[in-house]
């Protein structure tokens, strides 16, 4: 039971910390050029949107890609 709540801890750690990753790297675009609306509360809702997925996308690759590789100890 302590092990999944551990697991529980660091899977959303993982998802906070990647969906804060991609914002961050979302910072870098220029959306005003793609979104051409004056409308400024929307395009802060679009890219806190697209962040979460896409960090949500990450972190749930990264914790699947060390759940294998555990799993792939268990051949040896």
């Amino acid at each position: 039971m302590r092990s999944l709540g551990l697991t529980a801890i660091i899977t959303i750690i993982s998802h906070l910390l990647f969906i804060w990753l991609s914002y961050n790297a979302l910072q870098a675009i220029d959306w005003r050029k793609i979104y051409n609306k004056s409308n400024p509360k929307m395009l802060q809702l679009l890219v806190a949107l697209v962040s979460i997925a896409l960090g949500y996308t990450v972190s749930s690759f990264v914790l699947s890609l060390i759940s294998v590789s555990q799993n792939l100890t268990l051949l040896f």
